[in-house]
């Protein structure tokens, strides 16, 4: 290709097989997913590490490292979670994907946003102390 010609532009409409999925619509999908996902594994994190650390007996009481987050996010969770339907809807919209690993983490996107959502309803319910 010369300097002067113009680039191919992939022919996503017919799925071309030079295209890198992440490129389709499929993995454009899942892409926004994987974004929409990730505050939610910041906070997911810590808890879960300082929790084993708990009960294998390494960590006794709050620690600065690991409890700041979860704490902060136990309080903005209930005035924030009214966007987790839109996580919800774009997972959901997603499962007609083929493959079977992405299938698999699209259902862990799914446990995570759906988890987060229903710890907003206990709080704002009051069954979980008020928000």
């Amino acid at each position: 290709m010369s300097r002067f010609e113009a680039p191919q532009i992939p022919d996503l409409a017919n799925n071309d097989p030079d295209t890198p999925w992440v490129e389709t619509p499929e993995g454009a999908r899942f892409f926004v997913n994987a974004v929409l996902v990730a505050p939610e594994l910041i906070v997911f994190f810590p808890f879960v590490v300082g929790m084993a650390l708990r009960a294998t007996g390494l960590v006794h009481g709050p620690t600065v490292f690991l409890d700041v987050v979860p704490w902060v996010a136990g309080h903005a969770i209930p005035y924030l979670a009214w966007l987790l339907p839109i996580p919800i809807w774009t997972t959901l919209r997603n499962l007609k994907v083929e493959s079977g690993r992405i299938r698999v983490v699209l259902f862990g996107f799914l446990a995570l946003h759906s988890s987060f959502l229903g710890y907003a309803v206990l709080r704002w319910t009051g069954l979980l102390g008020a928000p």
